[in-house]
């Protein structure tokens, strides 16, 4: 049943298509570099310099985290992929 369903679920998904959603770091976080610090007192000085921030890119199907450092800009113009937390 999983196999068939799966089977299904591949052939209605667009492959051109991704479904995603970025989380903004928060500064109180700890870093996504793993040296232990807060992102306030690692990257984020750093990224705010070059208007910048550090987002988790999350696949709505496998919930698979990847941590992007996108342009404010742009995360502004993508706004709508933008959410406030994960679920």
């Amino acid at each position: 049943m999983k196999k068939l369903l799966d089977s299904f679920l591949t052939f209605f998904k667009s492959s051109d298509e991704e479904s995603f959603y970025y989380v903004k770091m928060e500064r109180n976080e700890k870093c996504y570099c793993g040296s232990g610090k807060k992102y306030k007192s690692c990257h984020y000085p750093d990224h705010q310099k070059k208007s910048k921030l550090a987002v988790r890119k999350i696949d709505e199907i496998t919930g698979e985290e990847e941590i992007k450092i996108m342009s404010i800009k742009k995360l502004r113009k993508e706004h709508s992929l933008v959410k406030s937390s994960v679920h």
